[in-house]
């Protein structure tokens, strides 16, 4: 019998009480058992699930997260290094991580992905000093967006929330010196931001970061959005939607196999998983395949093979 320790966020979204009781009923029926545990605002999600896998009473096979991508980075964090995989079940505003592992975002559906035919896929994290992190840390105008944006305007207009934030600072917003340093090589740009990314969706597969970016070869990636004025924004957001990125000279696409440290001048807010962690500097480390999801058997994969470059010596 499969064991299961469900996470589940009680105020993601408007969907969690009914997912609650849709995901007990099917649970049921697949001849699972299982154990609960809702998250409150005070605690580290993370610290529970390591607490849960490391206790005395049966093992879990597997820890369910039923909450938005918040939520999944916490047990992400919980699970990773060790040999229990996650499942997702979408509840949130944007799902990012589900979305781009091709899990479902109907939650009845992912549930039955969870209970039937699957596999489980390695993907990789970054560390924030001993924080596991799985789409993206960045400085600048998003830590602006994940910071002010309030939750009670996320659960009424989801993903519309950040996008009207976002343009209620970029008016009068002016490029920023930073210093980043990718696997010991050092560049002092100008940019409006200064994203490493592990997961190249930005908040849909559809839109990326970079067509490059992958969640399962062995590195991350730093993206430098040169932009100095609303057209360039404008500019950006077409390239993206386009995927012309590489015919828009305000992204610069660097790849780090190891280390990445990002600094600014002023100092700028920095966010990692939409958790907004403080004042840069910030180091990022690589953790290759340290965390194993639920996914599509179609969505296997191997890893990819990247091509990119890395800093100049200069």
């Amino acid at each position: 019998m499969t064991h299961a320790f469900v996470v589940l966020n009680p105020v993601a979204g408007d969907s969690a009480p009914v997912v609650r009781r849709s995901l007990r009923r099917h649970l049921a029926d697949a001849g699972w058992s299982w154990e609960c545990h809702e998250t409150t605002e005070e605690e580290d999600v993370a610290e529970v699930v390591h607490e849960r896998l490391g206790g005395d009473g049966q093992p879990f096979d597997v820890v369910v997260v039923v909450g938005g991508d918040g939520t999944v980075s916490g047990v992400a964090d919980g699970i990773a290094r060790s040999s229990v995989p996650m499942g997702i079940i979408p509840a949130g505003t944007g799902d990012t991580l589900a979305r781009e592992l091709g899990i479902p975002v109907d939650p009845q559906a992912a549930m039955e992905l969870l209970t039937g035919d699957h596999v489980v896929r390695e993907i990789d994290a970054m560390t924030v000093g001993e924080r596991f992190y799985v789409l993206n840390v960045s400085v600048g105008l998003s830590g602006l967006m994940m910071r002010d944006t309030a939750r009670v305007d996320k659960r009424r207009f989801g993903r519309a929330a950040y996008v009207w934030t976002g343009l209620r600072k970029l008016f009068g917003y002016q490029p920023h010196r930073f210093t980043v340093v990718v696997d010991g090589k050092t560049r002092v740009v100008r940019a409006s931001e200064v994203a490493v990314v592990n997961s190249g969706a930005l908040g849909d597969p559809s839109f990326r970061w970079s067509p490059k970016v992958a969640l399962d070869d062995g590195c991350i990636d730093v993206c430098i959005i040169r932009a100095k004025s609303v057209a360039d924004y404008v500019g950006v957001a077409v390239s993206v939607a386009l995927r012309r990125h590489g015919e828009e000279p305000a992204i610069e696409h660097v790849i780090a196999e190891e280390r990445v440290v990002v600094d600014a001048d002023p100092e700028l807010p920095v966010q990692a998983d939409g958790e907004f962690l403080g004042k840069p500097p910030v180091e990022v480390r690589v953790a290759p395949g340290a965390v194993r999801v639920v996914v599509p058997e179609s969505r296997e994969g191997a890893r990819a093979v990247r091509h990119g470059r890395l800093f100049d010596e200069s």
